[in-house]
């Protein structure tokens, strides 16, 4: 039987109240450069939208039940027992974060995991303090115990191939990736992970591309990814199409105007102000 996401109620409020809040363009630094046949495709690993779209897709649930939804038969029994000394270090930290002091935001759950090592929710929401800072290293060892505790959530194994995708380890981040979509199969930034991974690893197969447009109408840059793929191998007409989808949905006004210039050149329209002369593949924050 598959295992229900278990998701703690103050990570959802954090996350679905801060993260859609955050600015999309302070992401961390050192991404790696994902590649078809050494022809940079893209160089973002888009932190900050696969954290916000995975947020609100996590329903709230009743503080009652422990924060747990239904079924506590398949929630492990270390997360049912949480003491409320953690419990209230966690919530102190989801206020330090929407107060915009991360330092003690850190600092709660780092406090919180001390009380209780085997709190999963803190463990994977420290690894996400520790993305958003670019501290990568520290971001995977917090996932990789997240797992430890219980290797049956698909949103910790999907953070996992998400900090692995970091640190340029495509292979790893595939396996994670797929763990993620082996438990839950509508995972979109799973599926988005996976495609970037197989990418990464110079696939640029019918795989990463279904991959890529089952997750585009939860993730707007696998559009992204997909118009620059289709750039490469000289199919404008599709790179019209793949940044035209971007271009109704919520984005980045920096990216916008980037697709905006990249349609009118590539579609022979009229160019926006402020748009480069001549078609050249933009780069996209």
């Amino acid at each position: 039987m598959k295992r229900m996401l278990v998701v703690c109620l103050l990570f959802v409020i954090f996350a679905t109240n801060v993260f859609a809040q955050m600015s999309p363009r302070r992401r961390p630094v050192g991404d790696p450069t994902l590649v078809n046949g050494g022809t940079s495709v893209v160089s973002d690993p888009d932190v900050w939208d696969l954290l916000r779209v995975r947020m609100r897709a996590n329903p709230p649930v009743d503080p009652a039940r422990k924060a747990y939804p239904q079924g506590a038969a398949l929630v492990p029994a270390s997360q049912l027992s949480i003491p409320p000394k953690a419990a209230k270090e966690f919530e102190r930290s989801q206020k330090a974060f929407q107060s915009g002091d991360w330092t003690s935001s850190t600092a709660h759950l780092q406090k919180a995991l001390h009380i209780y090592p085997d709190f999963i929710d803190a463990h994977n929401a420290l690894g996400l303090r520790f993305l958003q800072t670019g501290q990568y290293d520290k971001a995977l060892a917090e996932h990789e115990r997240a797992v430890a505790v219980d290797s049956h959530v698909a949103q910790t194994h999907e953070y996992l191939a998400l900090a692995l995708l970091t640190l340029n380890r495509p292979q790893q981040s595939e396996a994670e990736a797929r763990q993620s979509l082996d438990l839950d199969p509508q995972v979109p930034g799973s599926r988005y992970i996976l495609a970037r991974a197989l990418i990464g690893q110079g696939q640029i197969t019918p795989e990463a591309i279904g991959m890529l447009r089952q997750a585009e109408d939860a993730i707007p840059n696998a559009s992204l990814v997909l118009a620059q793929i289709y750039f490469s191998a000289g199919k404008s007409d599709q790179v019209v199409e793949e940044l035209r989808r971007y271009l109704k949905a919520p984005v980045d006004a920096d990216n916008k105007q980037r697709a905006e210039c990249w349609v009118a050149q590539l579609s022979g329209e009229s160019l926006p102000t402020g748009c480069p002369a001549g078609v050249t593949r933009p780069s996209f924050r």
